[in-house]
């Protein structure tokens, strides 16, 4: 497997090409695949042309199988035995709250009374279960599950190269099979009894909770799901896939079950993309409640897996539940308008420089007027202050007219950061921020992605007490602008005292800028 930290392009194309031989355990012969069940109708010349790509492991109790925030190029297959899969992070932002005392202590205590999350948004926040690359999602609460015979995890790593989403530990002795990407290509697409035991455990296991961690339908009864769990399909998309089409007839509903989902529609310069969706996250549902046909593209960025609602069992579900139809018709309407809007500014906006400069991706910029400011730093401070020492404001950037454009999160209309994150810690809020939440597992994939550097890991201190503080190491988190989500405007604009700093929309005010020069 690639080592941990290795988190470049590199390291997926050695993954990729990684010879079977560095595999840990007893390698596979042809004769021992073909006498285990779960290999059962695949093609004995590809199994042939493929020894040496599967291995039989055995873990003792205790023994760690894979560790999260690793990269590797394998999944597993529990042949026997219970495992349990845990994220070993502590549950807690590189930030504290705002301190108190001096003037950004007073500035932000007044601020703190105006929160921005609409009762939706905190609605579709707290379905309490964060998404892994297993059968199952772990509760925030207590973020440990249990896997056992028959179960599959490191999908998702071994398909697309992602870090591992949890650390998985031998609770008893356990059997797995560790495989690479060839050989789960050859049981998906051959073995019958691999495919229907994948889906029975999805069924009887997995789907009830997975429901759940969608924020709206977390309230569904039992006998409404049982009903579902006979009902939905599990669909495969291969990365480039287009899973709907605009423009195509609404007749489906889709939950992500594994991958990314980009969703973009067509505009004036061509494709603008929307959002991207991860595990647990929603879609086709705003063509089946409208006018019947879809509003955006969705594909697949990555090998994805859906669950797949038809719009009879979808159309059930709104009439037996108006509370789901309410909540589900007016986040549909608030995401057509900004859409629409969104859509409109980029049909008017200015382009040249502003374009090189990427300026056209941002939503929401920081920009400090350099006629005005007078390099105080009080906004770099104010930032700090309000984020327990930790700055996510570096005072230097692009220039474009009179304006400097900090190191500073642009909240882009095409969140790069947002794509592979292995537990979806980071994700975007109605009111536009991009949010870490607290189980980020410190991978620094998001940093990686972000083209413009305005995401920052930071090392934390777990916080334990006692003899495990004695032991305990300290954990790396992603740490990003998060327009000061739990404030009535941002620290840094409030604090400076001659209004050099500001927050804009770059379309609506850039283009003010160029009808003003004429």
């Amino acid at each position: 497997m690639a080592e941990a930290g290795r988190t470049d392009a590199d390291t997926a194309t050695e993954a990729a090409e990684e010879p079977a031989g560095r595999l840990s355990g007893d390698v596979l012969s042809l004769e021992d695949m073909q006498a285990l069940p779960v290999f059962e109708g695949c093609s004995a010349a590809l199994l042939k042309k493929n020894v040496g790509a599967v291995v039989r492991r055995t873990c003792e109790p205790g023994e760690i199988i894979c560790r999260e925030g690793e990269y590797g190029s394998t999944a597993f297959y529990v042949l026997e035995g219970e495992a349990e899969v845990f994220i070993a992070s502590p549950l807690a932002h590189a930030q504290g709250s705002p301190r108190s005392g001096g003037l950004f202590g007073r500035a932000l205590t007044f601020l703190t009374s105006f929160v921005r999350r609409s009762p939706e948004e905190a609605d579709e926040e707290t379905s309490g279960f964060i998404p892994i690359d297993a059968s199952i999602d772990l509760s925030m609460d207590d973020p440990v599950g249990a896997l056992g015979e028959s179960d599959l995890f490191g999908e998702m790593t071994c398909m697309s190269f992602y870090p591992r989403s949890a650390t998985v530990r031998a609770k008893t002795r356990v059997v797995v099979l560790e495989m690479l990407r060839n050989i789960l290509d050859i049981l998906k697409r051959g073995s019958k009894p691999f495919k229907e035991q994948l889906e029975r455990n999805y069924r009887e296991r997995a789907l009830e909770n997975h429901l759940r961690s969608v924020g709206l339908l977390k309230d569904l009864p039992a006998d409404f799901v049982d009903h579902l769990r006979e009902r939905v399909e599990l669909v495969s998309f291969k990365p480039g896939d287009v899973i709907c089409k605009q423009g195509d007839e609404a007749d489906k509903f889709w939950i992500i079950r594994l991958g990314f989902v980009k969703v973009s529609q067509e505009g004036p310069g061509g494709e603008v993309v929307l959002k991207y969706l991860h595990r647990s996250k929603y879609f086709g549902e705003m063509g089946l409640l409208g006018a019947g046909k879809r509003q955006a593209t969705c594909t697949a960025l990555d090998h994805v897996e859906l669950v797949q609602l038809g719009k009879e069992d979808f159309t059930l579900m709104m009439e037996r539940f108006p509370e789901v139809r309410a909540a589900m018709q007016g986040k549909a309407l608030r995401h057509e308008g900004e859409n629409r809007r969104r859509l409109e500014m980029m049909a008017q906006a200015p382009v040249d420089e502003f374009l090189e400069q990427g300026l056209m991706q941002a939503r929401n910029l920081l920009l400090i007027d350099l006629e005005k400011c007078t390099r105080c730093d009080d906004c770099v401070r104010a930032c700090a202050n309000s984020h327990d020492g930790i700055t996510r404001l570096i005072r230097d950037g692009l220039r474009f007219d009179k304006y400097l454009v900090p190191t500073s999160c642009r909240s882009c209309h095409d969140p790069l950061c947002m794509i592979g994150c292995p537990v979806g810690s980071i994700r975007r809020r109605e009111t536009l921020e991009i949010v870490i939440e607290d189980w980020c597992i410190g991978c620094s994939l998001c940093a990686k992605n972000c083209p413009y550097g305005n995401i920052n890991m930071h090392t934390i201190e777990d916080p334990v007490t006692g003899e495990k503080a004695a032991r305990a190491k300290p954990k790396m988190k992603a740490v990003t602008c998060d327009l000061c989500a739990s404030l009535g405007e941002p620290a840094c604009v409030y604090a400076c005292p001659h209004e050099a700093a500001m927050r804009v929309d770059p379309s609506e005010f850039f283009l003010g800028m160029g009808e003003q020069d004429r």
